[in-house]
């Protein structure tokens, strides 16, 4: 039952009444045999299954169904996997045209469905416990480091990572190297989570390095770790790492 009062046929159901959004995420993975559609939802998950035709036809008819159940739920991002890149691109390319302009994006190869379910709900209910908070990107940049190495380069960089909402403040810290550039371009490097979330980066142009803080939202390594993978843009890297 949603909070508002109306009834729901499932967990991840979307609830036209209140407008309440209750599906977290969608993982899809694709074998030569059949189509998995896995929903987390608030309440509870719910799988899907779709027999898999190889013709054109039949494919479309496939991906057609899928992405109406994954729109009836709202769901805004759809992750998909399968036993090799072709049945995933072949996934993608075609939830794509019936999914605009929801997220539908590309995760790794794995053997076993089950597996990447699992690693796809851990993050996606990790991700939707996260806080937020609602700052400009200048109100979070601090520190007694004023000096920004990279120059506009390097505080378009830092200002990029103060836009998260799962970012509370960012401090410039000590620079160390030559004072100098000596070439490779300027780039921001995100390299850990300590035990309470907040995230170790380094700003680097050339032979220099300066020390970034990232204080988030986040209140464990394991949050830390979602939302460094979130700024790094590789959110969809669900192997186990180390």
């Amino acid at each position: 039952m949603c909070e508002c009062g109306e009834l729901l046929k499932s967990p991840t159901q979307y609830c036209l009444s209140c407008g309440r959004r209750h599906s977290l995420g969608s993982g899809i993975y694709v074998s030569n045999d059949e189509a998995k559609v896995f929903l987390v939802g608030g309440y509870g998950n719910e799988f899907l299954t779709f027999k898999r035709y190889e013709d054109e036809i039949s494919l479309r008819n496939l991906y057609e169904v899928i992405a109406e159940k994954v729109y009836d739920r709202r769901v805004v991002e759809i992750y998909v996997s399968g036993e090799s890149h072709d049945l995933i691109y072949e996934a993608v390319d075609l939830l794509k045209s019936f999914l605009y302009p929801f997220k539908v994006l590309v995760t790794d190869i794995f053997e076993n469905p089950l597996e990447f379910f699992t690693r796809l709900e851990k993050i996606l209910r990790t991700k939707s416990n996260l806080r937020t908070v609602d700052l400009t990107p200048e109100e979070k940049i601090h520190g007694s480091h004023s000096t920004i190495i990279g120059g506009r380069e390097g505080y378009n960089l830092i200002v990029g990572l103060a836009k998260s909402p799962y970012v509370k403040k960012v401090v410039p810290g000590v620079i160390e190297g030559n004072a100098t550039s000596v070439g490779g371009g300027v780039r921001l490097k995100l390299t850990r989570s300590d035990e309470k979330g907040n995230l170790r980066a380094l700003l680097i142009d050339g032979a220099t390095v300066q020390q970034i803080h990232v204080i988030t939202t986040a209140a464990t390594r394991e949050e830390g770790e979602t939302i460094l993978k979130i700024l790094s843009g590789d959110v969809c890297d669900l192997q186990e790492q180390g």
